[in-house]
């Protein structure tokens, strides 16, 4: 990885929305179903023609005057469409080899693969285990067709309809996998509840060059280059990233621009991404005996109190999604010890809040150093160290935001258990979501602290550790909260690269 310094970096361009996925950029927060297709092609030729149509004004893409005119034409909670593939699908769908070896490795390895050393799935997260990909399954994984309906009714028309087409199409279904968005009265608009009860897809990082859609709290940071997670475009580093590339000759249309610093080649990957899918099952109950066994960790207050206390310093928020380290009155653990005296506690404990409340500016080495309302541990803390991380809150800031993900989530409830589905979007796995994983969620000494895991996504086994004065609080041998049940990595193509794979004519290699 490059190492993190300041870079001059200009403005980024325009982004070219009629070509992007609207996934990329809208995650579709008006959208309460959701479900994912894992085909296989068995026909290419057949399934070229799937891509023509597709590509045809079914795919969603981001640009605000197809949605308009969608929305009057077929109402505004139309469905949205967007496609992914790996590297198996683009192989089966006849790009050489020539061209796959240009996708970054993470992609050609895929997720199973590099689950254990890179993202920490042992034990019972391990990809023998998985129902989704994994080493079982990750040979069938070519395409995945990803379907947005308002409801239950819009989801299940759907699903029947692309599921028969894909199978006319030349595609086999491998597996299907259902989301619902969770809500609670009165919670804000675009935002659900996870199975634990928190509220998510709070903490997003905004896209320079793109505006944001209404309702999303301010962050605390300046907008993110657009090559963090738009193929094609400069990132951080003031660099373009890995983006595979194919031929002029297989560009038949003259559709994709050329690929930076090898002539006669076309980028690929330009306006497009790479997707990641994990299925992560929550296990409630056993979230919930923790708080009733540990409760006597909150300050003194009535038992409910005390349970929301222990569980917003486990995820680092409380459920409503307000912050931990700054209320309106000042830091957090100001207000307390008195958690039975709600009106010494805003905002309110389990009650919902407004769009207003749902506060995303606030950062930790300025607001909260010592983790005396949000724990160093914290998973929410983990995830996102914003300004909090050594030697400098500068550095710790610029650091940061070389890591964050576009995050696109769903609940899923079905036979094998409740859980998220957890979506995500940057344009290098291994700067972006493994090392968030590897380095930040896994690592077990942060902040000095050793033994502490993610207290949430850990493996279990570790500590729960929150500051407090005099003494801080800890609780050895954690058991594990969420296990690991499926996923895989994908290449998000843009529309123009979607008809450059649907015009290829011969067939993948044996």
């Amino acid at each position: 990885m490059p190492p993190a310094r300041s870079l001059p970096l200009e403005p980024s361009p325009a982004l070219e929305l009629e070509d992007i996925q609207g996934l990329l950029l809208h995650g579709y927060r008006e959208m309460n179903a959701l479900a994912l297709l894992f085909l296989r092609i068995e026909d290419a030729s057949a399934c070229r023609q799937w891509l023509r149509e597709l590509s045809s004004g079914v795919i969603t893409s981001a640009d605000p005057v197809e949605h308009q005119r969608h929305a009057r034409e077929r109402g505004k909670d139309y469905p949205r469409v967007n496609l992914a593939l790996t590297p198996r699908g683009l192989a089966a769908l006849g790009l050489p080899e020539e061209v796959l070896t240009t996708l970054p490795l993470e992609l050609r390895e895929g997720m199973a693969r590099r689950a254990r050393e890179h993202l920490r799935d042992v034990d019972a997260n391990a990809p023998e285990h998985w129902r989704i990909g994994g080493t079982r399954f990750e040979d069938d994984l070519h395409v995945l067709l990803m379907l947005y309906a308002a409801d239950e009714a819009g989801m299940d028309r759907l699903l029947h309809d692309h599921s028969m087409l894909a199978e006319q199409q030349g595609l086999r279904v491998v597996h299907v996998q259902q989301g619902r968005r969770r809500h609670q009265p009165g919670d804000p608009p675009g935002y659900f509840r996870d199975h634990f009860g928190f509220l998510d897809g709070l903490s997003q990082p905004r896209i320079e060059g793109h505006k944001d859609p209404a309702g999303v709290p301010r962050d605390y940071d300046r907008p993110v280059k657009n090559g963090e997670f738009i193929l094609g475009h400069l990132n951080e580093y003031a660099e373009y990233p890995l983006s595979p590339c194919v031929p002029e000759r297989l560009d038949l249309a003259d559709e994709l621009p050329a690929c930076p610093g090898r002539a006669d080649w076309k980028d690929l990957g330009h306006n497009g991404s790479y997707l990641v899918v994990r299925k992560l099952e929550q296990d409630v109950d056993a979230f919930e005996r923790f708080l009733d066994e540990h409760a006597s960790l909150a300050p003194e207050g009535a038992p409910e109190d005390r349970r929301e206390w222990l569980a917003a310093k486990l995820v680092g928020r409380w459920r409503n999604g307000a912050p931990l380290v700054a209320a309106k009155r000042g830091p957090l653990h100001r207000l307390l010890p008195s958690l039975s005296r709600r009106e010494k506690a805003k905002p309110p404990l389990v009650s919902p809040v407004s769009t207003k409340d749902v506060d995303n500016s606030f950062l930790y080495g300025r607001d909260d150093p010592h983790g005396y309302g949000c724990p160093v541990t914290a998973h929410a803390r983990r995830c996102n160290p914003r300004d909090a991380q050594p030697p400098s809150r500068e550095l710790s800031t610029e650091v940061t935001r070389r890591h964050r993900l576009l995050r696109r989530g769903f609940n899923y409830a079905d036979d094998s258990g409740r859980g998220l589905l957890f979506i995500a979007l940057n344009t290098s796995f291994g700067r972006q979501f493994e090392f968030i994983q590897r380095s930040w969620v896994h690592f077990d000494q942060l902040g000095g602290v050793e033994g502490a895991e993610d207290p949430l996504a850990g493996d279990g086994g570790g500590r729960l550790v929150i500051p407090q004065q005099p003494v801080r609080q800890c609780v050895a041998d954690l058991q594990r909260f969420v296990t690991t049940r499926g996923g895989g990595y994908f290449f998000m193509p843009s529309l123009k690269a979607i008809r450059v794979l649907a015009a290829l004519e011969r067939p993948a290699p044996e």
